[in-house]
């Protein structure tokens, strides 16, 4: 047991030094302020500055701001501006997660199908973009959707080519050079593109270990593939489901990157916000805000889908018929 428990300690070390200490320093300048101390500047007779304090003290050090408990950071948070911030951010994320659902499911459904060839190969080519830098990939796309960009130069090409697509897209009120970038849409399609893999490969997994003779079963009793599909691989996937629905809300609701490149400032998230506060604006305290904000929003939705799971566990039981 005791080596046990020395095996624990690196561990432990490492999640105190980079989870929990940080936890609490961005606890701490949530509930501070930095106050400046009241005080007023005097010259005395012998010509030299002094600084008045409010009970009358005198110092000639000009008084430094003072870090004070103060729960005022919480009222501006519940500003319309940050809480419009944060729906908008909300809205963004549930959208490319459904879109990620809609469309990892099938991809992951397909390369667990008995007579798919080669499914290690063509995982191994989604997961491939991953592996390379995420701001590459991001500007990869910028250069794509922009103005001058390759998708824009393809569509005046054919325009050229064909009068009557020029004619029928000028009748759509569509101008010579298409605005891709810069609108939500843009940024939905950022994340869908950057963390479709982080839906695919948990659904992946989970259908992957299936016990076929379910399956098989089903069949035999007479089940059509709908409803095989309804009893049997939709109930045994959910943990995959899930587990992929996590790993794309949590990273979509709080990104920052996407929004600011194909976004182009136009589309501003709560994690442009927390980031300028602890860039820009150099606000350390009400970018803890935010983030306890962000924090406890995050925690809520995994804690419901955690709820979800364990009563789909207690209550899973297969129905063919």
């Amino acid at each position: 047991m005791k080596k046990n428990r020395a095996l624990l300690a690196p561990f432990v070390l490492w999640a105190a030094i980079f989870i929990v200490v940080p936890l609490l320093m961005i606890v701490w300048y949530g509930v501070t302020v930095e106050e400046s101390i009241p005080y007023t500047e005097e010259v005395l007779e012998d010509g030299a500055t002094y600084f008045r304090l409010e009970d009358g003290t005198l110092t000639t050090e000009r008084p430094q701001k003072q870090t004070v408990v103060s729960l005022s950071n919480f009222r501006r948070m519940l500003e319309p501006t940050y809480l419009k911030l944060l729906l908008r951010s909300l809205k963004i994320a549930i959208i490319t997660t459904v879109i990620c659902l809609l469309l990892g499911y099938p991809v992951a459904l397909i390369l667990t199908g008995k007579d798919f060839k080669r499914p290690a190969l063509w995982l191994m080519l989604i997961v491939l973009p991953m592996w390379m830098n995420f701001l590459l990939r991001t500007y990869s796309w910028m250069s794509i959707l922009e103005n001058s960009g390759i998708l824009n130069s393809w569509i005046t090409a054919l325009r050229e080519a064909v009068p009557a697509f020029d004619a029928w897209l000028t009748g759509m009120g569509v101008g010579k050079k298409i605005i891709f970038l810069y609108n939500e849409n843009a940024v939905i399609l950022g994340m869908v593109y950057n963390y479709l893999s982080f839906m695919i490969m948990p659904i992946y997994t989970v259908i992957e270990k299936i016990d076929r003779s379910l399956l098989e079963a089903a069949a035999d009793l007479g089940a059509s593939p709908r409803k095989s599909f309804l009893r049997v691989t939709l109930p045994y996937s959910l943990p995959g489901v899930l587990e992929g629905i996590t790993m794309v809300f949590v990273p979509a609701v709080t990104t920052f990157v996407i929004s600011q490149l194909m976004g182009g400032g136009k589309v501003p998230l709560i994690g442009d916000i927390i980031q300028n506060q602890f860039g820009k604006s150099s606000d350390w305290h009400f970018g803890s805000t935010l983030s306890l904000l962000v924090m406890v929003v995050v925690l809520a939705f995994m804690g419901t889908l955690n709820r979800i799971d364990k009563e789909e566990e207690t209550q899973k039981e297969v129905r063919i018929l």
